[in-house]
């Protein structure tokens, strides 16, 4: 039987690793002022960081259960089995809608995962399913191995402001303009649940970048994964943090800096930046 992997947009996969890695997507659609984009491949980066900085209302949406249905129905007539990785459930409600459609479509060959984080490390999860489907495993046992994957997957940021995430309901409006008021260098994690955490609380970009690097050291890397840096808007904040890290003697390749998507820059705005690296 053979297996199917889908991720959504939060994943922040390209229209090449698609191609490359024969990954479905879920669109997670983005709604910018007046105007709607089918997903953040869609809507040129430049495009979307004007109206962000512009401050025009942007905000993502879920992808419809129906959007689920069909890639399920169409599984279930094929005989083919489906894995979905799916953006953290404790940012977003789209876990839930496709544990929903796959309750409408009664079908044992759906398996969701929750891979309880986003971006690059989601998109991480989703590149081990491929291996895993090429090695010729099922799709039950390819959940069964993600679920136990996803704890090792960690991704690291510091964000320029909390402004963002507050604006996105993500963080309490409160907790942010503290923050903002005392200029922290907030440094955000996931959670093994899945919920955004700020770790570190840090004043000065040279010592954010040293604090990240300690975080990162103090994590037993497993260097058969290429860990992923990330930035959002632009790469310099990026750069030096890798060089840092070089500084710190990283137990693990590094591939070249990976901008994160709209949707997930959406909640954590520009000069971002950070790390997608798996533990041992």
């Amino acid at each position: 039987m053979s297996v199917r992997i889908f991720t959504d947009s939060a994943s922040d996969i390209t229209l090449q690793e698609m191609e490359e890695k024969q990954i479905g997507l879920i669109a997670m659609p983005l709604l910018c002022g007046e105007k709607t984009y089918i997903d953040d491949k869609t809507i040129p980066m430049t495009t979307f960081w004007e109206m962000l900085l512009d401050g025009v209302n942007i905000k993502t949406s879920l992808p419809s259960p129906e959007c689920f249905v069909k890639i399920f129905e169409e599984a279930k007539n094929k005989k083919e089995e489906v894995v979905c990785i799916l953006i953290s459930s404790g940012f977003s409600g789209t876990y839930q809608g496709a544990m929903l459609a796959k309750s409408m479509v009664d079908y044992e060959g759906i398996y969701i995962i929750d891979s309880k984080c986003a971006a690059a490390a989601e998109k991480q999860i989703a590149f081990y399913a491929c291996e895993l489907r090429e090695k010729g495993m099922s799709g039950k046992e390819i959940a069964e191995e993600l679920e136990k994957f996803r704890s090792r997957v960690r991704l690291i940021a510091c964000l320029d402001t909390l402004e963002y995430l507050a604006r996105g309901g993500r963080l309490p409006k409160t907790v942010a303009a503290i923050g903002n008021k005392l200029q922290f260098k907030p440094i955000i994690t996931f959670t093994k649940e899945g919920e955004i955490e700020v770790v570190k609380k840090t004043r000065g970009a040279k010592k954010a970048m040293r604090d990240m690097a300690a975080l990162a050291e103090e994590c037993k890397i497993d260097p058969e994964f290429q860990a992923i840096p990330l930035f959002s808007q632009d790469d310099t904040n990026c750069r030096e943090y890798m060089a840092t890290l070089q500084e710190a003697d990283l137990k693990a390749e590094m591939k070249q800096p990976e901008e994160i998507g709209a949707t997930i820059a959406t909640y954590i705005g520009p000069e971002a930046y950070g790390i997608v690296f798996v533990e041992s």
